[in-house]
């Protein structure tokens, strides 16, 4: 299945889109964080035949190139959309949000009400927030500290560790936590995502009553087994949701994969 590299120019950035698939329909996917949207390509068989997908490469990863002197935000979320929407002729598309990705999935929801005609969450972030990241990006000082550790990791390091000597943290957590923090260039990409991702703050009754008005159906995967995102939130979204589809699968967080290829295939809206 052929893929074509898709250049968005906004500002002094370059946004890079990855666009696969011979579908009718158009799907506008958002990855999770530390990825790219090369990580759809796993689900090609699954979207392609009946997607055209654009995955885009969010600020701070894949090939895009984030050159503003601000951090990333949703009104640079619509202007991008919105460049991508003209150079490309879309008028009607669906969304497609994973992990961090889904906020950027629900955000965009509120911008295009009216052209967009489906919305997937997969494992989304954005629903319940965690209280360790409201403490890390919304107070000044919790900023401070959060910054502090992408020069200074030491002691962070040391309780992680603590942590999963006392039991209060899962294996995989532990090697997820430090997968994500063990090189300076990946503690900067955190916290630049972060402080990006707080402006994304998702108020669940007003895009229930848009998703509603403009009868938008939802479908909702979530992981059994996720450590990350707990699949619970996926019934605290579908709550007050007309037209939504809640699917729990026996994965963890990360199921971008082939083995969810088939999965997909069969969980998509006939």
């Amino acid at each position: 299945m052929e893929t074509v590299d898709i250049q968005v120019t906004y500002n002094l950035s370059t946004i890079h889109f990855l666009r696969f698939g011979s579908g009718r329909e158009v799907l506008i996917a958002f990855h999770g964080f530390g990825e790219s949207g090369k990580s759809f390509l796993a689900l090609r068989n699954a979207l392609g035949s009946r997607y055209t997908v654009y995955a885009m490469d969010m600020p701070y990863h894949g090939a895009t190139q984030w050159r503003e002197q601000h951090h990333y935000n949703k009104n640079d979320l619509q202007a991008i959309l919105e460049l991508l929407l003209e150079q490309e002729q879309i008028r009607r598309f669906e969304l497609l949000g994973f992990s961090m990705g889904g906020k950027n999935a629900m955000a965009a929801v509120k911008m295009f009400p009216e052209s967009v005609q489906r919305l997937y969450l997969l494992a989304s972030d954005g629903i319940q927030t965690k209280r360790v990241y409201n403490v890390a990006v919304y107070p000044a000082w919790g900023r401070k500290i959060f910054h502090s550790v992408v020069a200074h990791p030491g002691w962070l390091f040391a309780c992680i560790k603590a942590f999963r000597r006392l039991g209060i943290i899962s294996p995989w957590l532990h090697k997820f936590t430090f997968n994500h923090l063990n090189t300076r260039e990946k503690r900067q990409r955190l916290y630049d995502t972060w402080v990006s991702m707080a402006d994304f703050q998702i108020q669940l009754p007003a895009l229930r009553q848009l998703l509603n008005k403009h009868a938008i159906p939802v479908v909702l995967i979530f992981g059994e087994r996720d450590e990350v995102i707990p699949p619970a939130v996926a019934t605290i979204f579908a709550k007050g949701v007309d037209h939504a589809t809640i699917h729990i699968i026996q994965r963890g967080h990360y199921f971008i994969d082939d083995r969810f290829d088939p999965v997909l295939m069969k969980l998509l809206p006939q």
